[in-house]
């Protein structure tokens, strides 16, 4: 008798166990395309390259005292910044991207900080603290210079 007891339990046991899993929701592609990191290519486009950047879009907007746009563009500079740091370089050492992605994405965020504050000042000593970076990590992971 106190078999078909301990029988019955495992069997409820195993059936809630497959009732929470069934009703767990998967991981969908849509959830994998959100997990996408970018490219260290698709940051450096996106904030440096052209007249259209997300660096120039910041600038733009503290000149003009559009603050709405200032903080939209340095709140996506910010998430590129610290995406930047979980890709892999092509040339470089490990331990130098760590400390110079981990750089960037600090500088990124004192950008996107500086606009909730609508402090110009601070948002552009930020921008420029990024842009004294480039060198540096350009000659350690990309083998030329600015």
């Amino acid at each position: 008798m106190a078999q078909k007891w301990i029988r019955a339990a495992l069997l409820a046991a195993f059936g809630a166990v497959v009732l929470a899993v069934s009703v767990v929701p998967g991981v969908t592609a849509q959830d994998k395309k959100a997990e996408k990191i970018p490219s260290i290519k698709q940051i450096m486009l996106a904030a440096h390259k052209g007249d259209d950047t997300l660096i120039t879009k910041v600038k733009a907007a503290v000149k003009d005292g559009k603050w709405e746009d200032a903080q939209k563009a340095a709140k996506t500079l910010s998430e590129n910044g610290v995406a930047l740091g979980k890709n892999k370089p092509k040339r470089g050492e490990t331990s130098s991207w760590e400390t110079l992605t981990k750089a960037y994405a600090e500088s990124t965020k004192a950008v996107a900080d500086a606009t909730e504050k609508k402090d110009a000042d601070a948002t552009t000593k930020a921008l420029d603290t990024i842009g004294d970076s480039c060198k540096a990590c350009h000659q350690a992971h990309r083998g030329k210079g600015k």
